[in-house]
């Protein structure tokens, strides 16, 4: 199982929101960072048809998504990073109306229904209206609908956006739990998420790939990119100023930076002991 892109470009007049992208997913979980901006959501609407291309392909092993039509709809799960409802449904109406847009058995839909409402936490206000939902009992009713009809390719735009940190955890390890077997794309802006789940990390500024790589090699690759040092508050502006600085901390009584970058103080301590992905998005992807 393979969905390649290939030159895959979008533009609106002179700008360019995807450029000529290049890449294979295969099964896996794939995290996609990046900046508002970077290209992401793009992506991913090219990918779901929601907008059309302006150059290159889209191949579902081997054919393009616009030649295959409703057989590649029927292998696709997208969860949008925008919430649009039928404010006035429950989520078991809206699940099992999506069900039936996606011609799944009556049988299979209710069963499948069950299910998802219990993994997602629902099941209690199933019969509750949706407008009626906090932002983060949306966003679940959301993933639920992008996981009927077990499908192959599954698109998650911001899946635990608005979340509280256990439905994160819940939710992340189902997600984990769903990669057999399929191809998982996933854009968020929590980048412990992505750094505990995924196989690949893809990396996107302005509308370019900048690298694609498993998590353990992109923290090994800053390992000699990233100081500790003591900083008094007063100092922390013209510290910023001349670093890009990421956490501010207290240690011992005392204000500290972490500062990433090529050009790195001559003191403090170098953190190969506890790096993590969000190193790695502020070296190759932060102003």
């Amino acid at each position: 199982m393979q969905l390649e892109l290939k030159n895959l470009t979008k533009r609106y007049g002179c700008f360019t929101a995807l450029d000529r992208m290049n890449i294979t997913f295969t099964e896996g979980i794939y995290g996609i960072l990046g900046a508002n901006g970077a290209g992401k959501s793009t992506m991913m609407n090219l990918l779901t048809d929601n907008i059309s291309r302006t150059d290159g392909q889209i191949l579902f092993d081997g054919t393009d998504i616009l030649k295959l039509g409703k057989d590649f709809r029927r292998v696709l799960g997208y969860m949008p990073q925008q919430q649009g409802y039928y404010e006035q449904m429950t989520a078991q109406t809206f699940l099992s109306y999506m069900a039936d847009l996606k011609a799944i058995p009556k049988k299979q839909a209710k069963e499948e229904i069950e299910k998802l409402l219990a993994i997602t936490n629902l099941s209690n206000v199933r019969h509750k209206k949706l407008g009626a939902y906090s932002g983060g009992m949306k966003q679940r009713v959301l993933l639920a609908q992008a996981l009927l009809g077990n499908p192959k390719v599954v698109i998650l735009d911001e899946p635990t956006a608005g979340l509280d940190p256990k439905e994160r955890i819940r939710i992340r390890n189902f997600i984990s739990s769903l990669s057999r077997g399929r191809i998982i794309l996933l854009a968020t802006h929590i980048v412990s998420d992505i750094e505990s789940i995924s196989d690949q990390i893809l990396m996107m500024k302005k509308g370019n790939m900048v690298g694609i790589d498993t998590p353990v090699n992109l923290v090994e690759s800053v390992a000699d990119k990233v100081k500790e040092l003591p900083c008094p508050p007063e100092n922390l502006e013209l510290m910023q100023k001349q670093y890009k600085v990421g956490n501010v901390f207290q240690r011992r009584g005392e204000t500290w930076v972490r500062v990433i970058g090529d050009d790195l103080p001559d003191e403090g301590q170098y953190a190969e002991d506890h790096l993590t992905l969000e190193d790695v998005y502020l070296y190759y992807l932060g102003e």
